[in-house]
């Protein structure tokens, strides 16, 4: 761990494993609102309460990052300046978090993924997907309790590349091998094989003509006979 970090601030047990690096300003196992109102409340012991944080090795925390109790981060894993990872949160090895992102509550991200933007509570991303857009549930019952709400969150499959300023809402299934164009809206399920732009305009790669994504789905396609 990096020797002359500064002003590391960490709540119950955390494991850092060899030769991780945290930058400086980081929070580390930060208590969820639950757990703090029980601490208030009750005036139980936060170390008693905090949920475990591990984070493996050879990792890297950039400054200003903030990792809430109970999250899991594999080896090989970069998290990029001012990034915040909500409690419970899994991550995958040789993941990279980017700068400013905001990961939401129990989220799962699996092996080489890329993940910017704002992904909400229980989302799921497949291996080696980039996801620079929004994930986001729909929000449909603001008049009842905060937390007592569980929407369905999107799943993303392997392989899916979500573009900037994109926006994925609801519980939509993002199937492996699509491409979804930057600022696309997407709330319908996508198939694999596709291309999404605009709002929910499907194009299989069989009727894509654009040149930009030729290489891309040319890779795809070898990776997945179905597509032709």
């Amino acid at each position: 761990m990096n020797p002359t970090h500064k002003e590391l601030v960490t709540y119950g047990q955390v494991a850092i494993g060899r030769k991780t690096w945290v930058g400086n300003y980081c929070v580390i196992g930060y208590p969820k609102e639950k757990s703090i109102v029980k601490h208030l409340t009750e005036e139980a012991k936060l170390d008693d309460i905090v949920a475990p944080v591990n984070i493996s090795a050879k990792c890297i925390l950039g400054n200003y990052v903030c990792i809430y109790e109970g999250v899991q981060i594999s080896s090989g894993t970069v998290v990029e300046d001012y990034v915040r990872v909500g409690y419970d949160t899994k991550i995958g090895k040789n993941v990279r978090i980017l700068y400013g992102a905001f990961i939401c509550d129990r989220v799962t991200i699996q092996d080489d993924a890329r993940v910017a933007g704002f992904i909400c509570d229980d989302t799921r991303i497949g291996k080696r997907s980039t996801v620079m857009g929004d994930l986001v549930h729909e929000y449909s019952r603001p008049h009842e309790d905060w937390w007592e709400v569980n929407e369905i969150a999107p799943v993303i499959d392997n392989d899916v590349i979500i573009g900037y300023g994109a926006n994925v809402v609801g519980g939509v299934r993002i199937s492996s091998h699509v491409y979804i164009a930057s600022g696309a809206v997407v709330t319908r399920d996508v198939p694999p094989n596709h291309v999404v732009r605009g709002v929910n305009e499907q194009i299989p790669f069989a009727e894509w003509k654009g040149k930009k994504l030729s290489r891309l789905i040319e890779h795809w396609t070898k990776q997945s006979p179905s597509s032709k």
